[in-house]
């Protein structure tokens, strides 16, 4: 087991929150391995390494221990755009997590059975299934196109750009972040809303579109996102199919109000949700505009989005 530890998560208290998990996990593995590597990009190598030692039969589990961010960063590092399925040599390696990050909505809903000491932890390759996972090819504004894979959920607009503000946050929202998640990411939706304006974006199915300026456009693998909220919509992790959950534009008011609705998981009989379900969705915004993919931002001019049914097998409990 390779554990790719992150210590910088949720405003770099994740090292200490991992300390009492390594404890209890050395108890239970003698074959734990733990590497702190000091970008990203050295994360990616060190996934990639253990990828090429493998043989492609032996079960292996690789651990991304951290926020969402960091599991994004192992799976895109297991994934090969050229087939998109795991690279060769990774077709017995399961994707497992620990969760030192801020929202960790990889782990939810979480079981308490998988929590050790306040962290959930999902690395139990018997609970391992295969699920779906999305893919993202993306114009970029110099005119390039690049592809990344994405478990949980892709969205822009308002929750785009709040994610953005809360990776970034700095000041009093950094100095909250570090000690009250919840009232960071509220503190932050906030400060966005009294910013925002409706975004002008073509959203396309495969028989359907949706051209009016909207709030946010969530295209979704998982009903959880930005810490407590969550769809009502019924989506699962291996239905080979997104869930497309429309904010329509609207006023401040009426925008606390469908986020206030969203701490309660109601949405859909919201007079400014828009609901859809495909397995392929095209996002073109009037200008180039922020895209998430599990907590990550890229400015894109457009992007397609598509299922990839139950291509990787990931601990799930």
């Amino acid at each position: 087991m390779l554990i790719v530890l992150n210590p910088q998560s949720n405003a770099g208290t994740a090292l200490d929150r991992w300390q009492p998990v390594e404890r209890a996990l050395r108890e239970r593995n003698t074959d734990l391995e733990v590497e702190m590597p000091g970008d990203a990009e050295q994360a990616a190598k060190l996934v990639r390494a253990r990828i090429e030692a493998a043989d492609g039969i032996t079960p292996d589990v690789i651990v991304a221990a951290g926020g969402d961010g960091m599991v994004n960063l192992v799976l895109n590092a297991l994934m090969d755009p050229a087939t998109d399925r795991p690279r060769r040599g990774a077709e017995a390696l399961v994707l497992g997590a620990i969760g030192l990050g801020s929202s960790n909505d990889f782990h939810k809903p979480m079981r308490r059975a998988a929590v050790i000491a306040d962290v959930p932890v999902r690395i139990d390759t018997e609970r391992a299934e295969l699920v779906d996972v999305g893919k993202a090819t993306m114009l970029l504004p110099d005119g390039t196109r690049a592809v990344r894979y994405f478990l949980l959920n892709a969205s822009m607009g308002l929750v785009a750009a709040g994610n953005h503000s809360f990776n970034h946050a700095r000041g009093v929202i950094g100095w909250l972040k570090s000690r009250n998640v919840e009232a960071a990411i509220v503190a932050t939706a906030l400060s966005n809303i009294a910013t925002h304006r409706p975004l002008p974006v073509q959203v396309r199915g495969s028989d359907w579109e949706h051209a009016a300026p909207i709030t946010n456009v969530g295209v979704l693998k998982s009903v959880h996102f930005a810490g407590g909220m969550y769809y009502d919509t019924p989506v699962t992790r291996a239905d080979g199919r997104f869930d497309v959950n429309i904010w329509q534009a609207a006023g401040r008011a009426r925008i606390l109000g469908l986020i206030a609705g969203l701490y309660r998981g109601k949405f859909s009989g919201s007079a400014l949700a828009t609901c859809y379900r495909d397995s392929v969705v095209e996002l073109r915004p009037a200008h180039a505009a922020p895209l998430e993919l599990d907590g990550e931002i890229t400015i894109v001019e457009s992007a397609r989005l598509e299922v990839l049914p139950e291509v990787l097998k990931v601990c799930v409990a």
